[in-house]
């Protein structure tokens, strides 16, 4: 499992890079997927928005190649399938095709512009891929005694001669899981390589977690790790300055994917929350003040996220994107030696603490802000 998992990350690095080198260089001599500078962005020119491209062909690319050449690998998610002859685990299959399906999307986003129900009706289909492939969060941890099972609370609908369970609340609560996660790392893509950076550390730490005896996936391991090699390799041309943008196309997948391998085979959302716990509540952050100032919460341009709030304290952006980077790295490492009570105490501690800290920080730039223009 070692050397499979070196060399497939090591070969999903390169054709990654590699990738992200060609469609830059395309998107550059035919003047595409570059847009005109927005009121929110800190960049001074345009820049191809084609990392996003680069990252998901790569990833989707190896991790077929790892299923015909290591066809037992995924059969621990429980699903066997076959398309077009060809042995594939329908989860597996739904992860890829929802990710396909939100990259060439978004993508489309990224060269011409959609609407924001158009976004949305995109995000929606994506999870209806996901669910009909099997993909949920069946049970929720609870510290303080037995786990909640959700499958006594399944629908069955009979189809022909075959029967679908249908677990409403689990795909409810999917459904704000992953367009929360997909939106979220979305919002955060507003300085070079700060998604990018922070997923490659969510992919990480799911992977690590993924390998430890107790929890024991090295199927969720092999695509937390390929994913990671994916976006890390894209991040070396994200960061600053950036030849390269990943695009709501890579944001989005990369939120997907981490939500998606967050629940694949087995709970592991406190973990994810703790390493993108700066990331989402800042979003939370964000959309509170911006509906408290009846601003449009997901199309409002301005620069109110926590990258922008420490570049305002006069921190450069790579300063800025690596200081968010230890955060979500700390908070990954104690999300990993953590268990039970323990980790949901820590969760809202820290969750309170940052909270505190993005509304002060708030504050602050916005007292800054008044004396400037007095």
């Amino acid at each position: 499992m070692g050397m499979q998992l070196i060399g497939a990350s090591l070969v999903a690095f390169l054709l990654t890079f590699l990738g992200t080198l060609v469609t830059t260089g395309y998107a550059k001599k035919h003047a595409i997927f570059m847009p005109p500078i927005r009121k929110r962005d800190v960049h001074k020119k345009p820049v191809p928005r084609v990392g996003g491209i680069a990252i998901v062909l790569s990833f989707t690319i190896v991790t077929l190649v790892i299923n015909y050449l290591c066809p037992n690998l995924f059969s621990s998610f429980n699903f066997p399938f076959a398309i077009f002859g060809i042995s594939i685990d329908k989860r597996l299959l739904g992860l890829l095709l929802g990710g396909l399906v939100l990259a060439v999307a978004m993508a489309i986003d990224d060269f011409r512009g959609l609407k924001p129900w158009q976004k949305f009706i995109a995000q929606l289909l994506v999870w209806a891929i996901v669910v009909g492939a099997g993909i949920g969060i069946t049970h929720l941890n609870n510290p303080f005694g037995l786990e909640f099972n959700l499958r006594q609370y399944a629908t069955n609908i009979a189809i022909g001669n075959a029967v679908y369970h249908f677990i409403w609340i689990a795909d409810l609560l999917l459904f704000f899981w992953l367009i929360g996660m997909m939106n979220a790392m979305n919002f955060i893509d507003g300085a070079d390589g700060l998604a990018a950076g922070l997923g490659v550390i969510g992919f990480v730490v799911l992977g690590v977690l993924s390998l430890m005896p107790s929890v024991s996936q090295p199927a969720v391991a092999m695509l937390a790790f390929v994913a990671a090699a994916c976006v890390g390799a894209c991040l070396l041309l994200n960061f600053y300055p950036a030849k390269v943008f990943l695009g709501d196309a890579g944001a989005m997948w990369i939120g997907y994917m981490l939500a998606v391998l967050s629940v694949i085979s087995g709970g592991k959302l406190a973990t994810l929350f703790l390493v993108l716990a700066v990331v989402i509540l800042d979003g939370f952050v964000v959309v509170f003040f911006r509906m408290k100032n009846k601003q449009n919460p997901f199309t409002t341009s301005d620069q109110s996220h926590i990258h922008h709030r420490f570049m305002k304290t006069g921190m450069s952006m790579p300063a800025a994107v690596v200081s968010i980077w230890i955060l979500s790295a700390l908070f990954g490492v104690l999300a990993l030696f953590t268990y039970g009570k323990t980790k949901w105490i820590l969760i809202t501690i820290l969750s309170i603490a940052i909270i505190i800290f993005l509304v002060l920080i708030r504050r602050k730039n916005e007292k800054k802000e008044k004396r400037v223009h007095v």
